[in-house]
């Protein structure tokens, strides 16, 4: 996988979404819990952790976790009394999410969507919104579209909550995968401007 490092989002070539749809295939094949097998899975309490260190974080009400995967975090919220929402764009993560959620005998509602598209669940209004370290997947000016939606859909004095991948040098990053943009790692900084110029 390529790193080059970019002074600003934009990338030639497109982004192909749908190579995580691949991904969880090939995860569900090789009979890994989810996603980066189960060493990243073991540390779902730094994530946890991390989201519960904040005083102003909701202790109920609705959720949505965007890019939930195969539902891991969405189920520790659903166990932690939230009524939870997952969205992502890979068919397989879905189906592995429902199945996962049937297991735990847990209440999850799941849609198969891109993040990027606008009117993303319309209608909807979400007390907490949590990336599930899908923000650095989103490349260019489609990360735009991303923040419309979750601003869009967080309540007023709502919370949203991003894990993301962020520089530690003081330019951002662009990683490629089969030669296309597959990750964009910005400074924290970057990441906190942006948030803050779509408010």
């Amino acid at each position: 996988m390529a790193r080059k490092p970019l002074g600003r989002e934009n990338n030639l070539m497109k982004p192909n979404y749908l190579i995580h749809e691949d991904k969880y295939q090939q995860a569900r094949v090789k009979g890994w819990p989810g996603w980066g097998g189960p060493e990243r899975m073991a540390k779902e309490n730094i994530w946890l952790e991390r989201l519960f260190s904040y005083p102003a974080l909701p202790d109920r009400g609705k959720v949505l976790e965007l890019g939930c995967g195969e539902g891991h975090y969405a189920r520790l919220l659903a166990q932690r009394g939230y009524t939870v929402t997952g969205v992502d764009i890979s068919p397989t993560a879905v189906a592995w999410a429902r199945e996962k959620t049937e297991a735990a005998d847990l209440q999850i509602t799941y849609h198969v969507a891109d993040l990027t598209k606008p009117g993303l669940l319309l209608g909807e209004s979400f007390d907490l919104i949590v990336d599930g370290n899908c923000l650095h997947c989103i490349i260019g000016p489609d990360r735009a579209a991303f923040l419309d939606n979750v601003y869009r859909l967080l309540r007023e004095d709502g919370f949203f909550f991003i894990s993301s991948l962020c520089s530690r040098t003081a330019r951002a990053q662009t990683t490629e995968f089969e030669g296309r943009p597959y990750r964009f790692i910005p400074t924290p900084a970057a990441l906190l401007k942006r948030w803050k110029e779509r408010r």
